[in-house]
């Protein structure tokens, strides 16, 4: 009996030494043929930079035996409460609560184990208590003794808020500091020079934690404020190097001043019901604007605006008391309106303007100046808009206007756009002939030359299932023959996402297609839309229209889990 378990012993040592050699030679045979893991080491861990949690990173181990080898030194470390207590199964509250700090114990001694340093930590607290505070403090104090630069500190409050240990304002490694729902203290002193990047959400601050961390900080490039509390008034100045700042719905602020010759970009978002003085002027040199001020009235706003001459990008958004206004610029590139729901008159002279956006119930703006247009959005929300009737349209006033910078573009080369309404959409593959649907909630979008015809073609299936697809071109155009073979040539399961599980492409919900005869078509459920094609013979010559039947999104998402539980493989081979 003992020697046929030696016999046993021995064959089993043969097979795993021949397993072994086998892997082996399948590493080298995969390793000749991978380009992925030929990359740069510094390359690979700027990809695994990108992943949710240290785990995930774990499983690219099994891409190839240098993957498997480097994953290992990634100096990024990520451990999020909640999916590592997901992964645990089911337990009660203390077990996960262990079954968390263990695994971040033991990762970080087997970092430091292997003389690794840390670049980052990301430590997201999901369920924060008094007990998980000591081991918090000590897994940042080990990451400050091993030079870490960049913290990211995310901790969900419901009561009690987590109060940072003083070290973290003594490292002389940090560059970044991210915080979110922690506790600062005034008194705390502060030295971090070399801090660059400074990011505080849901923290209660105060001025004299500014002052403190303006005159230790001199290196301050990106510093932002959201959702912050305790801050009545914040001055910025003596940061020579400051690019950008940021300030969103801080309860309670009451005035902001930004001294800062060098500042590229300012946000600014508060609530109507907010009242906060803003004073720029001395940031002369700013390029990029956007503000969400429900306070700001014309003068207000034109008084900003003559303060930038350099202004490159405008953003507003729901600024509720503006009513008319002028943009004046030779230097303005980029131009977004969303939301001003009294904006009256928006007079636009900005010659070298390249991209428009604009969301609203009514065309309230005018260009002096549009060709450099190359991009625009046009986004109408369902009130008011023109009426129709089987006989023609009666446009309103802005409703003309739209229809005067269209005409005003239409010389401009390679220019595309795309209308869409409720279940429908047409592309014009050129701005000739255009006809503008009867429908309350028109979305426009003006294509830029660069983007060919069939990624224009992606991008609009990707994000929008309609039911009928219209293309407008000349007859000696390509694209009705492109969009005829991607529509018509479809495969019943495609294979063109298998290594992407949440985000499919449109040829996985498609289920049908046919060709659809616009002249004969009639008294069926389109909302007007065929009549409207019918209207103009020239345009309808022009066109070619499908009609398009779609798997419902929610159900595919919910048999490709299914799938993905059954079989993991059978959705995606790396996981």
């Amino acid at each position: 009996m003992r020697r046929s378990f030696n016999t046993i012993d021995k064959t089993i040592g043969q097979r795993r030494k021949l397993s072994e050699e086998h892997v082996d030679k399948l590493d080298r045979r995969v390793e000749s043929r991978d380009l992925i893991s030929q990359l740069p080491e510094y390359i690979i861990h700027h990809i695994l930079s990108f992943l949710n949690d240290t785990k995930d990173a774990a499983r690219t181990s099994i891409l190839s035996r240098k993957w498997r080898q480097i994953w290992t030194s990634f100096s990024v470390l990520i451990f999020d409460q909640h999916k590592i207590q997901q992964q645990e199964g089911r337990q009660d509250i203390r077990n996960m609560k262990r079954a968390f700090t263990d695994f971040v114990d033991n990762s970080l001694k087997s970092h430091l184990e292997r003389k690794l340093s840390i670049q980052k930590l990301v430590l997201h607290i999901t369920r924060y208590d008094f007990e998980l505070a000591p081991h918090m403090e000590q897994w940042i104090n080990i990451a400050i003794e091993n030079n870490m630069k960049e913290l990211d500190l995310h901790v969900v409050k419901k009561s009690k808020r987590y109060k940072l240990p003083p070290t973290i304002f003594a490292s002389k490694t940090i560059t970044g500091l991210r915080l979110h729902g922690c506790m600062l203290k005034s008194h705390c002193d502060i030295k971090l020079p070399k801090l660059q990047k400074l990011y505080l959400r849901k923290v209660c601050v105060d001025q004299q934690i500014i002052d403190n961390l303006i005159s230790s900080c001199p290196l301050i490039e990106d510093l932002r404020f959201i959702h912050c509390t305790g801050l009545k008034v914040l001055r910025v100045s003596g940061l020579l190097k400051l690019d950008r700042v940021e300030v969103h719905h801080c309860h309670g602020l009451e005035e902001i001043e930004v001294k800062a010759p060098y500042l590229q970009t300012f946000w600014y978002c508060g609530k109507e019901s907010m009242h906060c003085k803003i004073d720029l002027v001395a940031c002369f040199s700013l390029k990029r604007l956007t503000l969400e001020d429900g306070n700001m009235t014309d003068e207000m706003f034109q008084d900003r605006l003559a303060s930038f001459p350099f202004l490159e990008k405008l953003d507003l958004s729901k600024c509720n008391k503006l009513k008319n206004i002028t943009i004046s610029s030779v230097w303005l590139r980029r131009l977004v309106l969303r939301g001003c729901k009294n904006l009256v008159e928006a007079d636009i002279d900005a010659p070298n303007l390249f991209s428009f956006e604009f969301k609203g119930d009514k065309m309230p703006f005018s260009f002096s100046n549009p060709l450099s247009l190359k991009e625009a959005k046009f986004s109408f929300e369902p009130v008011h808009i023109h009426s129709y009737n089987h006989h023609g349209g009666e446009d309103a006033l802005w409703f003309a206007r739209l229809r005067k910078l269209l005409e005003k573009l239409k010389h401009s080369n390679g220019l595309k756009l795309v209308v869409r309404s409720r279940k429908n959409v047409i592309i014009h593959e050129n701005l000739e002939e255009i006809l503008l649907p009867p429908q309350s909630d028109l979305k426009l979008e003006i294509i830029k030359p660069s983007m060919g015809l069939e990624d224009l073609l992606d991008n609009l299936l990707r994000t929008w299932h309609p039911e009928i697809l219209s293309v407008v071109s000349s007859p000696s155009s390509e694209f009705p023959k492109l969009v005829h073979e991607k529509m018509m040539h479809r495969v019943e399961n495609p294979n063109c996402c298998t290594y992407n599980t949440r985000n499919k492409c449109w040829r996985h919900f498609l289920k049908g297609v046919k060709i659809e005869n616009i002249e004969a078509a009639a008294g069926k459920r389109t909302f007007g839309w065929i009549p409207w094609l019918k209207s103009s013979p020239t345009v309808l010559h022009q066109t070619t229209s499908y009609r398009l039947s779609w798997e419902p999104v929610e159900r595919m998402l919910s048999k490709w889990r299914m799938m993905s539980m059954l079989n993991p493989t059978s959705v995606s081979s790396v996981i």
